[in-house]
């Protein structure tokens, strides 16, 4: 059955639709947004995986954000019998504003419902919004959540990456440029930049702004705020000639929660569940300048929310 959002969570979801399917194949009573509009799921079939949120729960702005829910056990398309799963939803190619070497901007709120610190044994090399070109091409870059005191913050390369004694464990990866030019402990594995830390901005809502160009030369760069702070000011390549071989020129933004590698959980924890994973995005913005898409620019200058 096919039914519309709007009776159910205000003006903020129209247009978007729910299709429910019952066990025997049968259709029932709504229970799940597909995907916002504009988007689609990533292999994330599950009911819980993803939608809007409902009241009490939530939000930075507005009547609605974005809900994901990542369990042990969701899998979704070829992420099935590998060590990765996710709730995810993906920009459609229709909708893609970005282009390499090209500035543009993005802003958006996220907000951490029960996720704590990792060690390297508890790691599922969780992802929390990724950049990256059509095709099988690594994500120009991505914001992981690392263990807790991982990586070489102290000595790594300044050109690449940015010290810090920080306790944050949210970071900036350069998955492209770490695979193509296989940096190692020295560029500290592509991770970049320190943003927050998760487990103390459980309950919090964290506002982030983004300014790139997904260049592919030396004239590229990487800019993110958090909480209205520069934390990342990245100058150089982010896109591999090899990427741009195959003639991609958009990249896409993913967000949610992609758990991309889980053979350490199993290695030390073998078959135990693990964790469920709440979060809520909301004011997903994409522009030409940073007062298109800052939510407390836009919210102190009156704008209306996104949705």
């Amino acid at each position: 059955m096919i039914v519309s959002l709007c009776a159910t969570l205000g003006l903020a979801a129209c247009g978007q639709q729910i299709t429910v399917t019952l066990p025997g194949g049968g259709a029932g009573v709504a229970s799940r947004a597909e995907a916002p509009r504009g988007h689609e799921r990533l292999f994330s079939p599950a009911p819980h995986a993803f939608r809007f949120s409902q009241p009490g729960e939530p939000v930075r702005r507005g009547a609605v954000s974005e809900r994901f829910e990542l369990r042990d056990g969701d899998c979704g398309g070829s992420d099935c019998g590998t060590a990765r799963y996710r709730a995810e939803i993906r920009e459609l190619d229709r909708s893609i504003k970005a282009r390499v070497g090209r500035d543009i901007w993005y802003g958006w709120s996220f907000y951490n419902d029960n996720i704590g610190a990792v060690t390297r044994d508890t790691s599922l090399g969780t992802v929390f919004g990724q950049w990256k070109l059509e095709g099988a091409q690594p994500p120009a870059f991505r914001i992981v959540h690392i263990p807790a005191g991982s990586g070489d913050w102290a000595s790594c390369d300044p050109a690449i990456c940015a010290r810090s004694a920080e306790p944050a464990d949210v970071v900036v990866e350069l998955e492209d440029m770490r695979v193509s030019r296989g940096w190692g402990a020295a560029q500290n594995f592509g991770n970049i930049c320190k943003l927050f830390s998760m487990e103390q901005n459980r309950g919090r809502w964290v506002d982030l702004v983004v300014n790139t160009n997904f260049s592919a030369g030396p004239d590229g760069y990487l800019r993110v705020w958090v909480n209205g702070d520069l934390k990342c000011n990245y100058a150089g390549p982010l896109v591999s000639l090899q990427s741009l071989a195959d003639g991609a020129t958009r990249p896409g933004n993913r967000r949610g929660i992609f758990a991309s590698y889980t053979e350490r959980w199993a290695q030390s924890r073998g078959t135990a569940p693990k964790p469920t994973m709440i979060v809520h995005y909301d004011e997903f913005l994409v522009g030409r300048s940073r007062e298109d898409v800052d939510t407390r620019l836009r919210e102190a200058a009156g704008q209306r929310p996104k949705d």
